[in-house]
């Protein structure tokens, strides 16, 4: 008999590879998982399947210790037992690249399709808020489905609704429970029949017939205790069963679909329960009205979008960050993006190295006769992808997790910038510098990645050798016209020569610093020579041409602003180009800090230290007429630490130098900052202040595909779970604007910013947070403890890059988009000699049009290495015809999806191909080298699927 109900009960464990284990630690407790999930899905039909939450890096990690358990994984998966993500690592998508989200799912289906195909719902579970283009980014994997909780609760959003992304992609979206999130069947069914315990009473009940053990000793002591006798039976009793049916019931009903209700049991780490089975058979037998069944996240999308159409669905669109309301474990946990900032500023690092210089140069080489390196960037994407997992990349694990995060960090950073060293090295080989420069001549070629021309001031090292006769002389261009540059110094080095038939050797050459102003075009290069000349003697020397950008009262002045630094370490921008003045611009404040990874907490009493009453000393560094740079330095005094009940911080002081570098350029409508500090108490969230005073309630970030406008009015949340959520994530810009004049912050991995709801529309942008909490088996640390793990408390020396850029408009008039990543992006400059080539002095490989209103995302190798993928994005919300030509020898033009499989082929002729870009789309191009275009075709329909 048809019951009214149906209830869909899914199983999974959420592994979280390192949290309060170390990944190494976890994979021994995986492959105990693993094993017993194997065994029961071969050996028990009625153990319908299972879910692998977390990502396909549990299964790879599994099969570093099991590789003869490949072929039963792939037989579970072919079979519908075994249920595997589309993601590789769950990241937290606010902290990572736009990019890297894309590159997570490639190799997470990758490696999915190879052991059957992933699920085709897509499941974000553990981002901390969802980023409005993720409709777009799924749709380009062909997932039209998604579930998720983060970001969401029940007062904003229903448990079913259409998410629409900025360009009008569409998903099928269903929200969890705010309390449990993913495991309501956990707490309201396992805990009182399998374990006895009421709901959500997490702790535990000594009980010696479980035979606890515990390693007491003094290094091994903070372990958790291990049961070694555990009662798998569950109670059968018809009382018993009904309470828990009556439980889970009252959790599911208000939210469900149609006749459709939501169980998950899906719980941290959670092995499979071999009985489940005849749990649901016992709970069946006294339904009167609900239909219980093992289900998979497939099976019920497929169940409630069978009964429920598209007319009365609510729409949901942009980003969803709404902060948690009822109590439970469903918050935004909106602090992560500050927490051991070090951890973001090398993410950041790692992820420029690979996107924006290695993958690109080894590109354009690749189509030149260079060797593109697959293996190397594939091997540097997946260990910078493990420390995308959203434990990692927000700083929530233990000291050790964190620890080897540094490693991988390293090794995708170092790959991506030895890739990009090789790239320049061979294209430089491929420019015909004989043409124009002579014998006598040292080359020196600029290469520009960026999709937008470049007019720069760049230092370049150059080592010239020693016995040449080089006093003096000009830089020239491909023409001979003299390029502005100013000897910063000269010192005589020793350095090192690579070569293949000596291993070791090395010349002495006289060293010099030189600032010159490049204009380099768009994602290409130009050709300049240091060319050596006799003295030029001046008769007359008074000039009036003379304009040094920093003068002596503590001053930097080009063109388009004037600095003037205070005495108390702020300084005040005048903008030449709006007539506005910002004051008192980058004081700290700090503040005590006693939460977590996840949650802003501060002390009962937290006094909150400023700079502003201090005095600095100001150092004039260097001036001349293209570069200008004073040195801030100054000493605040800050608590050491909080107490230990959190209730004040502490009266004991402790020094917080800070040296600040400003750095002006001739031409330049954005001043440098360079800030170091070290840090040495605990307890505490030190912030940068920029008064903007702006008439406005809204600030503009960058996202991921998208430039967020977000209101930052205060916001009444009562005895809501969570507060005002004042701090926001950003990429690599925040501007504030009304859309006259604005101020933009610019970043390199600082990824928090804050402004305040008063007159002052102060932005402030954190540089550290240290917190308290801390994941071990002792959820409460003694004082011994707490000196012993200090990793969160981010001890010891930080280096921040960022910029200000005050401009005109809003922040689309003023393209701070691509001023921003001009900040991020450096220009590349190769020494070499005359030699001849296949290529001119100075080129664009690629010119995208219109320049403005379109970024490019990637510039990368296939997947299947059949050609090269160029990915653009419409930044703006208009409709534009996009125009882009190359000088590679490339035969044709394909549009794909994100993952690669053919939409259409694009007209191609004469190295030039247009498409239209809908508001806000991403695209990607597959562009195929000559002899390509036959074997692509042969490989791929045009319905979008692979034929092979």
């Amino acid at each position: 008999m048809n019951k009214q109900y149906t209830m869909h009960v899914i199983s999974g464990t959420h592994w979280d590879r390192e949290w309060r284990y170390s990944a190494e630690q976890s994979k021994l407790r995986l492959v105990d998982l693993m094993d017993s999930v194997l065994e029961i899905l071969e050996q028990k039909s009625s153990f319908r399947s299972f879910c692998i939450d977390g990502g396909m890096v549990a299964v790879e990690d599994y099969l570093t210790l099991r590789p003869e358990n490949n072929a039963r994984i792939k037989a579970l998966v072919e079979n519908g037992k075994l249920k595997l993500m589309s993601w590789y690592t769950l990241p937290d998508m606010f902290t990572v690249s736009p990019e890297s989200i894309i590159r997570n799912i490639t190799l997470g289906r990758q490696m999915a399709n190879s052991f059957g195909g992933a699920m085709a719902a897509g499941y974000t579970s553990c981002s901390y808020g969802q980023t409005s283009q993720l409709p777009q980014i799924y749709r380009g994997f062909g997932i039209d489905t998604a579930l998720y909780y983060r970001g969401t609760n029940q007062y904003e959003l229903p448990s079913l609704f259409l998410w629409k992304g900025m360009d009008g992609s569409e998903l099928h979206t269903v929200r969890t429970f705010d309390d449990i999130t993913r495991a309501n069947w956990y707490f309201n069914v396992h805990y009182p029949l399998v374990l006895g315990k009421d709901f959500l009473d997490l702790s535990y009940k000594f009980n010696k017939n479980e035979q606890p053990c515990h390693l007491c000793d003094g290094e091994s002591y903070e372990r958790p205790f291990a049961l070694l006798h555990e009662d798998g039976t569950f109670k059968n009793d018809a009382a018993s069963l009904k309470k828990a049916l009556d439980a889970i019931r009252r959790h599911a009903e208000p939210f469900a679909i149609g006749r459709h209700m939501l169980a998950l049991n899906i719980e941290d780490n959670a092995r499979p329960y071999e009985p489940m089975p005849e749990i649901i058979d016992a709970l069946n037998a006294i339904s009167p009205d609900i239909d219980i069944v093992q289900s998979s996240f497939d099976e019920y999308f497929s169940a409630i979008l069978g009964d429920h159409g598209n007319d009365d669905l609510f729409v949901h669109n942009g980003e969803a960050r709404f902060p948690g309301v009822a109590p439970g474990f469903n918050g935004l946990y909106g602090a992560t993006h500050s927490s051991r900032v070090k951890l973001k500023l090398m993410n950041d690092k790692a992820e420029t190295a690979l996107i924006n210089f290695a993958e690109p140069l080894a590109s354009i080489g690749s189509n030149l006769g260079f060797e593109y390196p697959a293996s190397a960037l594939a091997r540097a994407w997946r260990v910078l992808l493990q420390n995308h997992a959203h434990d990692s990349i927000c700083g929530a694990a233990i000291d050790r997790a964190h620890e080897d995060m540094i490693y991988r960090f390293s090794t995708a950073e170092t790959v991506g910038l030895e890739v990009a060293a090789r790239s320049l090295a061979f294209l430089q080989s491929k420019i015909d510098t004989a043409s124009h420069f002579s014998g006598s001549d040292y080359t020196i070629t600029f290469f520009n990645t960026l999709a937008v021309e470049r007019d720069e001031i760049v230092q370049i090292v150059a080592d010239i050798p020693e016995c040449t006769d080089m006093e003096h002389f000009d830089i020239v261009d491909e023409n001979g016209n003299i390029v502005e540059h100013k000897i910063q110094s000269v010192d005589s080095a020793r350095v090192a020569v690579e070569r293949e038939l000596d291993t070791s050797t090395w010349f002495s050459s006289r060293r010099w610093r030189i600032l010159i102003r490049a204009r380099v075009p768009a994602m290409g290069y130009t050709t300049y020579a240091i060319r050596p000349r006799k003295p030029v003697l001046i008769e007359h020397p008074i000039s009036t041409e003379r304009k040094l950008i920093a003068g002596a009262g503590g001053t930097l002045e080009n063109e388009h602003m004037k600095v003037q630094i205070n005495s108390n370490g702020t300084f005040n921008i005048y903008s030449k180009d709006t007539g506005r003045e910002f004051r008192n611009l980058h004081y700290f404040t700090d503040y005590g800090q006693t939460g977590s990874a996840h949650l802003s907490v501060t002390p009962r009493r937290n006094p909150v230290v400023t700079s502003l009453g201090g005095s600095a000393d100001i150092i004039m560094e260097q001036s001349s007429t293209l570069r200008g740079e004073y040195r801030i330095d100054l000493c605040m005094r800050i608590p050491a630490a909080a107490t230990q009940d959190n209730g004040d911080r502490l009266r004991e002081m402790k020094d917080l130098p800070i040296s600040t570098r400003l750095i002006l350029d001739k031409g330049s409508k954005v001043l440098k900052i360079k800030t170091r500090l070290s840090n040495s108490s605990r307890d505490h969230k030190l912030q940068i202040n920029f008064p903007t005073c702006v008439d406005t309630n809204f600030a503009v970030a960058e996202s991921a595909f998208a430039i967020e406008k977000r209101d930052f009015r205060w916001r009444e949340t009562g005895d809501n779970l969570e507060e005002c959520y004042t701090f926001q994530p950003m990429m690599n810009f925040v501007d504030i604007n009304d859309g006259q004049i604005g101020l933009s912050f610019l970043s390199k991995g600082l990824r928090e910013y804050e402004i305040t709801d008063d007159p002052d529309r102060n932005l402030a942008i954190t540089l550290l947070r240290t917190h308290r909490d801390y994941m071990t088996a002792n959820r409460e640390m003694n004082p011994d403890e707490l000196d012993r793990y200090t990793g969160m408390h981010s001890f010891g020396d930080f280096s921040y890059d960022y910029a200000l850029y005050p401009h005109a408009g809003d922040h689309v008039d003023a393209d701070t988009l691509h001023t921003a990543y001009a900040h991020k992006i450096g220009i590349r400059a190769v020494q070499g000699i005359p030699h001849p080539g296949d290529l001119p002095c100075s080129a664009s490989f690629f010119t995208v049009k219109p320049a403005d209103k379109i970024m490019v995302s990637a510039l990368k190798q296939s997947e299947d290495r059949s050609g090269t993928i160029l990915r653009l994005w419409n930044m703006s919300g208009e409709k534009l015809k996009a125009s882009v030509k190359t000088l590679l020898p490339l035969e044709s033009a394909t549009r794909v999806r994100m993952d690669e499989t053919i939409i259409e082929p694009l007209p191609f002729e004469g190295g030039i191909f247009s498409l239209n870009l809908e508001p806000h789309k991403i695209e990607s191009i597959l562009l195929t080298p000559y002899g390509q275009s036959d074997e692509v075709e042969s490989k791929y329909g045009m319905d979008g699927r692979k034929l092979n």
